[in-house]
């Protein structure tokens, strides 16, 4: 029983679109600081969401990890953004079901069978999962660059409202 119970909770948790969080089970962000300013920021998600909130979240830690590190703006020098893909197919089973009838006397008997089999199963499902990657460098004042400068501080309300995040306490 306890088994069963602890499949259910796994498949349930497989069916629930990434969230914005940490990497965990279901995917999620993750970031690195490469030098005093520079970071490369990733985002991993599963098959439930789409690339264009992926990339928006990976947007999204880029703008926290500035501000987490005392930097108000930041610039993306290098992005990436793919989908691997994948399929699983379900396993077949057969049902069986039928009736029989038998007779006879001493020394002999004679019988019939009918029955039907049921095949289920086998269907291939495919899925696709999204993950992006940004390095960013970060700045205390807002550069004269020509390239997308980006104000932490916005990025993080119109992305936070734009996909409904609260605010952690």
């Amino acid at each position: 029983m306890k088994t069963v119970l602890v499949l259910l909770l796994c498949l349930g948790l497989v069916g629930c679109a990434t969230g914005y969080a940490r990497r965990g089970f279901t995917g999620g962000y993750s970031d690195m600081k490469l030098q005093d300013d520079i970071f490369r920021v990733a985002f991993s998600g599963n098959a439930y969401i789409g690339r264009g909130r992926v990339e928006d979240y990976t947007l999204l830690r880029c703008a926290e990890v500035s501000l987490e590190n005392g930097y108000k703006y930041f610039i993306i020098i290098d992005e990436k953004s793919e989908t691997s893909a994948g399929s699983y197919t379900t396993p077949v089973t057969a049902q069986t079901s039928g009736t029989g009838f038998a007779s006879g006397g001493p020394g002999h008997a004679y019988g019939s069978y009918s029955g039907t089999t049921t095949y289920s199963g086998g269907q291939t499902y495919t899925f696709s999962k999204p993950s992006a990657r940004n390095t960013i460098k970060c700045f205390k004042e807002k550069p004269d660059l020509p390239t997308i400068v980006y104000d932490a501080e916005q990025v993080i309300r119109n992305l936070k409202n734009a996909y409904n995040i609260k605010n952690k306490k």
